[in-house]
């Protein structure tokens, strides 16, 4: 049995609001930790993505050789019935790496009605920031190909983990319609 003193005034008890204020500061601590460590974790996750993105791209850039030793380049027509049909062009291309994976460019082709570029299948390892040359045939029929636009080439590259993969890219070929046109005129000299 207990007794009850009644000269002394009652003891307020304290101790379950610090309880209270002490499960609620350990749970706020508990959910800041967790939302600091899911962040981190984003953040790492996003960045690595991004990085494994970036190095899965490949981009391929091809510049048709340009000056005056490009118009000495070779030039041959296909003549039926004293008229040209069919005009050909050899031309030299600058293949430039501009991604962040060393590549083989080992095949280029653009196909149009009356057009058709070629690339000399060979084996062109291009390192990230590096450029090469290559060969194109070009094959003109005259009634129909000319003038030469800017062309989507389709180029067949391998990267270093022999991984092959078809990438396009646009040719402005446009500076060859002088000498097409010349070639299917008949005038080669």
């Amino acid at each position: 049995m207990s007794v009850i003193d009644l000269d002394r005034p009652a003891v307020a008890s304290s101790p379950p609001r610090r309880r209270f204020s002490r499960r609620l500061l350990t749970s706020l601590a508990i959910l800041l930790t967790g939302a600091v460590l899911g962040g981190a974790g984003t953040w790492t996750y996003a960045a690595n993505r991004e990085e494994r993105t970036w190095n899965s791209h490949i981009s391929v850039l091809v510049l048709p050789e340009t000056g005056p030793q490009s118009d000495d380049a070779e030039v041959g027509s296909v003549v039926v019935d004293g008229r040209v049909v069919d005009a050909s062009l050899t031309r030299r291309l600058t293949l430039v790496n501009a991604g962040p994976l060393p590549v083989n460019v080992h095949n280029l082709t653009a196909v149009r009605p009356g057009l058709t570029v070629r690339g000399t299948d060979k084996q062109r390892w291009i390192g990230p920031g590096e450029a090469v040359q290559a060969d194109a045939d070009v094959r003109v029929a005259c009634s129909r190909g000319l003038p030469i636009p800017r062309l989507s080439l389709r180029l067949d590259v391998q990267t270093y983990d022999e991984v092959e993969r078809t990438v396009t890219t646009e040719l402005d070929a446009t500076q060859w319609n002088d000498q097409a046109r010349v070639a299917c005129e008949g005038d080669l000299s």
